[in-house]
């Protein structure tokens, strides 16, 4: 959902549809971009038709499923052409999490963990595949943004739902947390090295 600026990508201008395009319409714009962009058809640009088609996949993978959509409308609605640091930063983490009820703060402090993977990754100190870095953008912004499923000023229930989202991406992560966190101990993934 986000791109290496940190601005939020707009899956229907990728595809080149109008968001109240419907299912039919959603799918063929997605089948015509990969068509076009697929790594076979443009072997002097293979690393490139790579990416763009894993982004498309991820496009179509939010906007072709009711409930990923109706989420990534939502979210939409509050980021359109803005930076994620207006939305997701040290102080808006550290802010959410101050306000959580006591039994909550301890299952919380796994979000800054998450919040670290994702900046280190939209600054580009730390390789995260983009739909990865998407799962975790829409994630924080869930966490973060008050008009989420279950509003944050209804008593406990309010942080559930939030923290249930997050649950889900860091246990579908669990791998890649685990690297994260060795690549923080050792500064090594790859070729990339941790910045000092």
């Amino acid at each position: 959902m986000n791109n290496v600026s940190g601005k939020f990508v707009n899956y229907y201008e990728l595809l080149g549809i109008d968001s109240k395009a419907g299912s039919q319409e959603v799918k063929l714009a997605y089948l015509n971009r990969v068509k076009r962009w697929h790594p076979d058809k443009n072997p002097e640009r293979t690393a490139e038709a790579e990416e763009k088609t894993k982004v498309f996949n991820q496009a179509y993978h939010i906007l072709g499923d009711a409930e990923r959509r109706k989420n990534y409308d939502r979210i939409l609605r509050f980021t359109r052409g803005k930076n994620f640091d207006e939305f997701i930063n040290d102080d808006a983490i550290r802010n959410k999490i101050n306000k959580a009820y006591p039994a909550l703060k301890k299952a919380l402090e796994n979000v800054r963990e998450l919040y670290a993977l994702f900046k280190d990754s939209v600054k580009g100190d730390y390789k995260l595949h983009t739909a990865n870095v998407a799962m975790i953008g829409g994630g924080l912004l869930y966490f973060i943004l008050p008009a989420d499923l279950i509003p944050d000023f209804i008593p406990l229930v309010g942080y559930l739902d939030d923290l249930a989202v997050l649950t889900t991406i860091m246990n579908s992560l669990k791998g890649e947390i685990n690297a994260y966190r060795s690549w923080k101990e050792t500064g090594m993934k790859g070729h990339f090295k941790k910045s000092t």
